[in-house]
């Protein structure tokens, strides 16, 4: 049979300690364990095969990603699991076991190792779904939404950033998992890690696809922002193009010479006022068959 010892949380490092000396495990793996932030990784030695990763959570509420270290001890006929928190990350394993479903009561502990990271794995697949639809939500409000939506942007692309950079070395650890030629792992469950090889890939391809997707939102937004602003520059332009003949106009009868044409006559006043709206009008008329506004 195949003993599972789950351990859930790193607190009592007395307890993990005595885990160390009982299954031989080395000083440098159980540093590697009790720190959380430790890439994740896959090692191996004549006894135990080694692997650190960790879990997602994204958490919409806090629209953040909420990740925790577990890491899994194989070794003949045992599996140890240190895990960071005590989320029932493995509850679904735990079920199947009870239950007696599948293969996971008859093989070996190489077996188990895998159940538990395709479980962590689909986790990923989930979770980074989860997050895309909050950042498909968002290209509703590319339109409509200020400085808030840039915000959400940028905070979303560090948290993809985030993920990303935790996922990825699980691709790396797998190839290793796959490719070594432990006595621990029976020649069976290497396709079922081939397998789990290609579902991190996909996490990894998702990911990439909503950075993108991140990246051109802000685009469009930016673009947005210069067509509003390239709007609001031709209006002035044209107010401004208005009033230069205007201006002229006005210049040339404000100088201070003694005589200047119709300068004592009773109705230049209104005739000047004429003039200029009758130009500001032909003015208008041009820009509008020009299609400029």
């Amino acid at each position: 049979h195949v003993v599972w010892i789950s351990v859930r949380g790193l607190q009592d490092t007395n307890l993990i300690g005595k885990l160390g000396k009982k299954f031989d495990i080395s000083a440098l793996i159980l540093e590697d364990i009790l720190n959380t932030d430790e890439r994740p990784k896959f090692i191996e030695d004549d006894k135990h095969l080694f692997v650190i990763l960790k879990s997602l959570n994204f958490n919409r509420e806090l629209r953040k990603v909420q990740i925790d270290q577990i890491s899994l001890i194989v070794g003949k006929n045992y599996l140890i699991s240190i895990q960071e928190t005590d989320n029932e990350y493995f509850e679904d394993v735990s079920k199947r076991i009870y239950a007696g479903q599948g293969k996971i009561r008859s093989l070996s502990s190489d077996y188990l190792c895998y159940a538990m990271i395709d479980t962590l794995v689909d986790n990923y697949i989930l979770n980074i779904e989860k997050l895309g639809n909050v950042i498909e939500e968002q290209e509703k409000l590319l339109l409509t939404s200020g400085k808030e939506l840039v915000e959400n942007i940028y905070h979303y692309k560090t948290e993809l950033s985030y993920v990303r950079n935790n996922v990825r070395p699980v691709k790396e650890l797998m190839t290793r998992f796959v490719t070594c030629d432990s006595d621990l792992i029976n020649d069976h469950t290497y396709n079922y890690l081939r397998d789990l090889e290609g579902l991190v890939t996909q996490a990894l391809e998702a990911i990439e696809i909503y950075y993108t997707m991140l990246s051109d939102q802000q685009n469009s937004y930016n673009a947005t922002i210069s067509n509003n602003v390239n709007d609001v520059m031709k209006v002035l332009t044209i107010f401004s193009a208005i009033f230069i003949p205007l201006t002229f106009i006005v210049g040339v009868y404000g100088m201070n010479f003694d005589y200047i044409p119709f300068l004592r006559y009773r109705y230049a006043y209104f005739i000047l006022w004429g003039i200029m709206i009758a130009i500001a009008i032909l003015m208008l008329f041009f820009f509008k068959r020009k299609r400029w506004f």
